[in-house]
């Protein structure tokens, strides 16, 4: 049973539930029924797509992280996919409980996550741009549950494009850290896919593009969250409260833009999209409240 809970990985289900909280929280002012169930489903249908995750990614967590549920042993794979497929349809059908609109989100998101764990996660940028939506997603998932969409849809926007910049941040990290040594160690039995990621030159690891590439998309996109940020206040959604989080809010963000053009400090930078996407979520918080 410990091995089940392991394997959804309580943590993950636990933020998705939360986003779908602070979603409906903006349109609601409160928790409502509707609102756990939404959370209930997200959190289900998470779990789920980190079950299926480590089905197919079991040759990698060999070598990677051994103890993982599947490649220790504890559980088989068709054990995790039976148990993948009774919580996306239980998800699912929460959500039906709902509205057509987070039925619709909770199929995309079953069927995204699915595609993710199969061949996404580890194409050039695609991966990255697929867990922006999925998180970005429960705020908006959350905002269905509560009747209105236009708040969520903003924080939902601004959360993926932080979590873009930020994941594009993480390969970069990686490339200096801990993949050298995993791709060397894994060698062949490394699942041939990671390769659209990476590649081994003489001089060690690196991405399949230009590094100067990502750092210029993750900074971009960075940027279009800045600008986005402001929308809530120019349309009258957001008052005085909003804007004066919103200041020290941007002023990280376009630091950390900053200092990853030129002093290309990744762990610093992933750090400081972090403490932007926490100020972010208080300022819309602070904007709902008072």
């Amino acid at each position: 049973m410990f091995s089940l809970v392991e394997l959804l990985r309580p943590a993950n289900c636990a933020m998705a539930g939360l986003g779908v909280l602070v979603g409906g929280f903006l349109v609601a002012h409160t928790v409502t029924i509707p609102l756990l169930i939404a959370a209930l489903a997200a959190g289900l249908i998470t779990g789920a797509g980190n079950a299926t995750n480590d089905y197919f990614d079991v040759e990698t967590d060999k070598i990677n992280r051994p103890k993982r549920p599947i490649p220790g042993g504890r559980i088989s794979g068709k054990q995790a996919l039976a148990f993948a497929a009774v919580l996306f349809v239980s998800g699912i059908l929460l959500a039906l409980q709902l509205n057509w609109v987070c039925l619709g989100l909770a199929i995309l998101n079953s069927l995204i996550l699915v595609a993710y764990s199969f061949s996404m996660q580890d194409k050039v940028l695609v991966g990255n741009m697929a867990v922006a939506y999925l998180v970005g997603s429960t705020f908006l998932f959350g905002g269905a549950a509560a009747g209105d969409l236009l708040l969520p849809l903003l924080l939902a926007s601004l959360a993926a494009l932080a979590t873009l910049s930020r994941e594009i941040v993480k390969d970069l990290e990686d490339i200096e850290g801990d993949s050298r040594s995993f791709l060397i160690k894994a060698g062949a039995k490394i699942k041939s896919s990671i390769a659209d990621r990476f590649r081994v030159s003489k001089g060690g690891i690196k991405l399949r593009y230009k590094t100067i590439y990502a750092v210029l998309i993750a900074s971009f996109s960075i940027w279009l969250a800045v600008l986005a940020s402001i929308l809530p206040y120019v349309w009258g959604l957001m008052g005085l409260s909003y804007l004066i989080i919103l200041v020290p809010t941007d002023a990280v963000f376009i630091y950390s833009s900053f200092a990853l053009i030129s002093r290309r400090n990744y762990s610093l930078v992933s750090r400081l999209l972090k403490i932007g996407m926490l100020l972010g979520l208080l300022a819309f918080f602070a904007g709902t409240l008072f």
